[in-house]
């Protein structure tokens, strides 16, 4: 599974650190995610976790559904999680303690294998006023 909009205007990767709330408690995997928030083991197989939207966003647990799997082939399913505004809110840090998205333009995948050559600040050579923009 890769992660995909509309437009796909840009592509890229993403990593994760599991946060200390859930690590503490279930372990540093996916699966974790799972066992914190009591998903079935005995029906499902939690194997990912997606993230989409911005200020409605929707979590999805990538799970295998165990009873409609067979060995030739595993069910995947995306499970859903109703979240209110307040649960929002609160979903990234309570499942991450970091996460870096890194993006391209779509066709520039050249640069994912690259390294940065020097951290610069854009303060030292830009102005930006972001209450004007």
């Amino acid at each position: 599974m890769k992660a995909k909009v509309h437009y796909n205007d840009f592509v890229g990767s993403v990593a994760a650190d599991i946060s200390d709330t859930i690590a503490a408690n279930k372990g540093n995997y996916i699966s974790s995610i799972g066992e914190y928030f009591n998903v079935d083991k005995e029906k499902f197989k939690v194997v990912g976790v997606s993230l989409t939207g911005i200020h409605n966003f929707e979590v999805t647990l990538l799970c295998v559904d165990l009873a409609k799997s067979t060995p030739a082939k595993e069910h995947v399913v995306k499970m859903k999680m109703d979240l209110d505004a307040d649960g929002q809110k609160k979903m990234l840090d309570l499942l991450f303690k970091r996460l870096n998205f890194v993006l391209y333009d779509s066709g520039e995948e050249k640069y994912s294998e690259s390294n940065y050559d020097e951290v610069v600040n854009f303060g030292d050579f830009h102005h930006f006023d972001y209450e004007d923009n």
